[in-house]
C-alpha cells in the first residue's frame, strides 16, 4: 500500500460525479458567471445599490456583533458538525457524513482561494460604504456548501441550514464585507461543491 502510489488513482470518478448531476452543476457554473458578469463586471451600480441598501437597514451598532455571529456561525459550522458526525455518532453513515462534510469544505475553500485570486475590487469593513469586496464571499461558501450536504444526507434538518447560509450571505452585505455578487457567487459555489462531492460519494460507495 502506498500513499503516493499510482495504481490507486480514481480520476475516473470525477468526471462522473460532474455528470450525474451536471444540470445542478450547470446551474451553478452559470450562476457563478452571472454573478460576476452581470452584477460585478456590467451591473456595478445596480450591485452597489442593493449593497449599500443593505448596509444601511441598520442603524444601530448594537446589532452589528449579533450579525458578525451569524456570518461566523454560518462559515465555521462545519467544524463541530464533522467532529460531532465522527466523533460521537455510532452510525457508519454518520462518519461517511463527516468525511464528505470535509472533503466539501476543503473543496469549497480551495476553489474559493483560486477565484479570489481573479482581480477583485478588495474589501471594506463595517464602518464605511462597502466599494470593494472580494469575490466570491467564503463564508456564504462554506455555508451554503454545509446547507447542500445536510440537504442530501438530513432531510429533517434542511430549513435551519438553508436559512443559516441565506442569512449568512445577507450578513456579510450587511457588514460591509460584500457586495450581493459576491454572495450569489459564493452561494452558486458552495452547492457545487456539495454537489460533486456527494456524487464522488455516491460512486465510491457503489464500488
Amino acid at each position: 500500500m502506498s500513499l503516493l502510489g499510482r495504481a490507486g488513482l480514481d480520476l475516473r470518478s470525477w468526471a462522473k460525479s460532474l455528470r450525474i448531476a451536471k444540470q445542478i452543476i450547470l446551474i451553478c457554473i452559470a450562476g457563478i458567471v452571472l454573478a460576476l458578469l452581470g452584477l460585478r463586471i456590467l451591473g456595478t451600480s445596480t450591485d452597489t445599490y442593493i449593497a449599500i441598501a443593505l448596509y444601511r437597514s441598520i442603524s444601530s451598532d448594537t446589532l452589528v456583533p449579533l450579525i458578525y455571529g451569524i456570518a461566523t456561525v454560518g462559515d465555521l459550522i462545519w467544524v463541530p458538525l464533522v467532529f460531532w458526525l465522527y466523533v460521537f455518532r455510532k452510525d457508519s453513515n454518520e462518519w461517511t457524513g463527516s468525511l464528505i462534510l470535509a472533503v466539501a469544505i476543503v473543496t469549497a475553500m480551495s476553489l474559493t482561494d483560486v477565484l479570489k485570486a481573479v482581480p477583485s475590487l478588495g474589501i471594506v469593513a463595517r464602518g464605511e460604504i462597502p466599494t470593494n469586496p472580494g469575490f466570491p464571499s467564503g463564508h456564504t461558501t462554506n455555508a451554503f456548501t454545509v446547507a447542500t450536504v445536510i440537504w442530501s444526507r438530513y432531510s429533517a434538518w434542511r430549513a435551519p441550514f438553508v436559512l443559516l447560509a441565506i442569512a449568512t450571505g445577507v450578513s456579510m452585505i450587511i457588514l460591509g464585507l460584500h457586495f450581493p455578487s459576491d454572495v450569489i457567487g459564493g452561494a452558486f459555489l458552495g452547492i457545487f461543491c456539495g454537489t460533486f462531492v456527494l456524487g464522488l460519494a455516491k460512486l465510491r460507495s457503489s464500488n
